[in-house]
């Protein structure tokens, strides 16, 4: 069996959409996901977390004023102290910075200096150290938290954690960014630290849009800071983790990550690897004081009672470069204070599990709409869906995220819509090219180019089959052309040279009035309109192919006349009607042809062209919606194999006729045939003899009546007829 591969390609179109749809899970770029983070901050940036009423975070910025009026950094110990016992009745004051080493101004760093000096020694042993004054400042106020750098080139050891930790449900080790070690704090502080807690927050060169709650440091579960500070803050001393495979949580044997992290009465829900989004703010939201006025008195240690405060600095070389989805190129301290701000405030941004198959299973159900409308109405119908889908995707997202914080992703159903969109309209326009091709490979051997490619614009696939729709049918052969074929009996290749241009020059006449030519039969051309493109106006199509065939063989023969050659006389049968037009045939073989009764009357009235004298015979409803033509009516005749008389008519272009006043012409012919039909002999001979002459054109047919008419008079046929004639040839 022949495969219709153009058919078996649209039909895999829509499978084709599905598979699409697992495109993003594959990323291998990571393109889906970088665009869909960028998605993310597209929505805090058009509506970013509000400012805070009674923010209680307050950030304590070393700034680059701060260094001019107290020096550069590293600070001595005991002007650090002083900011910590300035602070002394915040909840929490904690350092974003990792004293890693001893103060070098200190007088133990001194006595190391000078051990060689026994009275410098002398001197410094009643000098305070610098770090004994920090670490005394430190234990004095009570809740100080230190932060620690994890790394993947350091010692993994630091001292024990300060807080216990309950986990439920899968071990969240595995879910965790591990680190080989930290950076961590000089003992003499960490000891009388409230908490130690990770200041990772992300990679340097990216967006910091998550920051971790913990990381794995070793073998060991580590706090982040902002993390630390809160529970400080808040008087935990346990945080809970719950993960994958806990109560109540549903994860069906499978470890799927951290599900949230409590503190206190706080529940913070979490990504899979125990991150937070971060649901940030402009900076100027935010309570900001530069430290020297923390120094110089100006800020009263009051304010900061019942505050959160972190310290940081924005000086110029020492703070880690960051960026926000608001803010570029910020100082890592501000994303802190921000995160702790949004904990506080209970204002979390969610990604649930479930949201990744809502995404999927969208863009699925779009890719396949968009699929159906490209069949359906095409790649404009197509794009209109996918710009309305893709709209509402967008719109949706954005309302989720407004309403209830959701992150839902728009980026890849719509990624998954757009290839759909590209690729399905790429194959429909392949296979709708394969299908015009298969069009006018069928169809330009008897169809005009414009016809053709008319057609291709709107056809299906050529299938077996038809339909029935009213045409005109046109037969035509050259009179007399077996004579004609006795002149070539010693030259069979001229004969066929006359053939193909005598066929060539009736064809171009066809196709030039958007004709169909069903087929070439030897001499005899058989074609149609209104099929396979609609012609309102195909009877008048007929009968102007017909008239300019004519006119074609008055030059062809003209070219025969002058190679001596006899000339030919064409014969054409017009006739309107319904009929069945399609591709008839086997599976392997087929024909687009014209099947019905309108088809063979037509080819009976070509034949009786010559009968009557005219070189155009046509039927009663080719004629009756012609206009700006001359038609008279001829007979009634039975064809032979038909029982029921039809009407037939003559056509001429007003302009080429002999007819001078062609309508007193037509009321004396129409009642020469009343008296023909009416059996009133003497009438009927007498309009002959006047008009035979007067028209030549009607000679021809006049002396056919006047022949038949003297026939009726020696056999009567009787007061029943009704003046039929029964033709006994084709």
């Amino acid at each position: 069996m022949k495969i219709n591969w153009t058919t078996v390609g649209k039909r895999t179109l829509l499978p084709f959409a599905i598979l699409l749809a697992f495109l993003p899970l594959l990323d291998p770029m990571n393109i889906f996901s970088d665009l869909r983070l960028r998605s993310f901050d597209t929505f805090q940036q058009m509506y970013p977390r509000e400012k805070m009423q009674d923010d209680p975070v307050v950030l304590v910025d070393i700034d680059d004023e701060s260094l001019s009026r107290y020096g550069q950094w590293p600070w001595p110990r005991n002007l650090v102290s002083e900011l910590v016992n300035q602070t002394y009745y915040s909840l929490a004051t904690g350092f974003d910075i990792v004293f890693a080493e001893p103060d070098r101004t200190g007088s133990s760093q001194l006595k190391r200096t000078y051990q060689s000096n026994p009275s410098m020694i002398n001197a410094l042993e009643s000098v305070p150290d610098h770090d004994e004054i920090f670490s005394d400042a430190i234990e004095n106020h009570g809740t100080v938290v230190l932060g620690l750098a994890p790394n993947n080139n350091g010692v993994s050891e630091f001292n024990q954690l300060k807080s216990g930790l309950v986990v439920q449900g899968d071990d969240p080790k595995q879910f965790l960014n591990r680190y080989i070690g930290v950076e961590s704090n000089i003992e003499i502080l960490e000891n009388v630290s409230s908490g130690l807690g990770s200041m990772s927050i992300g990679n340097n060169d990216s967006i910091v849009r998550t920051i971790p709650t913990f990381e794995l440091i070793g073998d060991q579960l580590l706090p982040s800071f902002p993390l630390e500070v809160l529970r400080v803050a808040v008087g935990a001393n346990t945080y809970q983790i719950k993960s994958s495979n806990a109560s109540s949580e549903q994860a069906f044997g499978e470890a799927t990550g951290i599900n949230h992290v409590k503190l206190g009465n706080l529940v913070m829900p979490t990504n899979p690897d125990g991150s937070l989004w971060i649901y940030s703010t402009k900076t100027e939201n935010m309570n900001i004081i530069p430290a020297w006025q923390i120094l110089d008195g100006t800020v009263d240690p009051e304010y900061f009672d019942g505050k959160i405060t972190v310290v940081g600095t924005s000086a110029s070389g020492l703070f880690d470069l960051r960026s926000s989805a608001l803010e570029k190129n910020i100082p890592g301290v501000t994303i802190v204070a921000q995160f702790i701000q949004q904990i506080v405030s209970g204002t979390f941004l969610q990604r649930p599990d479930w949201l990744g198959g809502l995404e999927l299973i969208s863009g699925l159900l779009l890719s396949i709409i968009i699929t159906l409308a490209i069949q359906r109405f095409g790649p404009i119908g197509g794009l209109v869906i996918f710009l309305t889908g893709v709209g509402s995707i967008f719109v949706g997202s954005y309302y989720l995220f407004m309403d209830q914080r959701f992150l839902v992703d728009p980026i890849s159903p719509t990624v998954i819509c757009l290839i759909s969109y590209l690729v399905i309209t790429f194959f429909n326009f392949l296979f709708t090219e394969l299908e015009r091709s298969k069009v006018r490979t069928a169809f330009s051997q008897y169809l005009a180019p414009a016809m053709v490619d008319r057609l291709a614009e709107s056809s299906e696939s050529l299938v077996l089959g038809g339909e029935t729709k009213e045409m005109t049918m046109l037969f035509s052969d050259i009179r007399g052309f077996t004579g004609i074929s006795e002149q070539y009996k010693d030259d069979p290749e001229g004969l066929t040279q006359l053939i193909n241009k005598l066929l060539s020059v009736l064809s171009d006449e066809i196709l030039l009035t958007e004709g169909t030519i069903d087929k070439y039969m030897g001499d005899c051309i058989m074609a149609f309109w209104n099929a396979p493109t609609d012609q309102p106006q195909h009877a008048s199509l007929a009968v102007k192919a017909a008239m300019e065939m004519g006119r074609a063989m008055q030059k062809l023969n003209e070219e025969l006349a002058a190679e001596g050659k006899k000339t030919m006389a064409v014969g054409i049968g017009i006739n309107t009607g319904d009929c069945v037009v399609g591709n008839m045939g086997s599976t392997q073989r087929f024909d687009y042809t014209v099947l019905g009764d309108t088809v063979n009357l037509a080819s009976r009235l070509e034949g009786q062209s010559g009968e009557y004298g005219f070189q155009i015979i046509a039927g009663a409803d080719t004629v009756k919606s012609l206009s700006g033509y001359e038609v008279f009516e001829l007979d009634l005749l039975a064809v032979k194999g038909k029982t029921e008389p039809v009407t037939i008519y003559t056509v001429f272009e007003g302009d080429e006729s002999d007819i001078e006043d062609a309508e007193s012409f037509r009321a004396a012919h129409q009642e020469f045939l009343q008296a023909y039909r009416g059996q009133d002999w003497d009438t009927a001979m007498r309009h002959i003899e006047k008009y035979q002459k007067e028209v030549p054109s009607f000679n021809y047919y006049y002396e056919l009546f006047s022949a038949r008419i003297k026939s009726l008079q020696k056999n009567p046929p009787g007061p029943e007829w009704t003046g039929v004639f029964v033709a006994l040839s084709k």
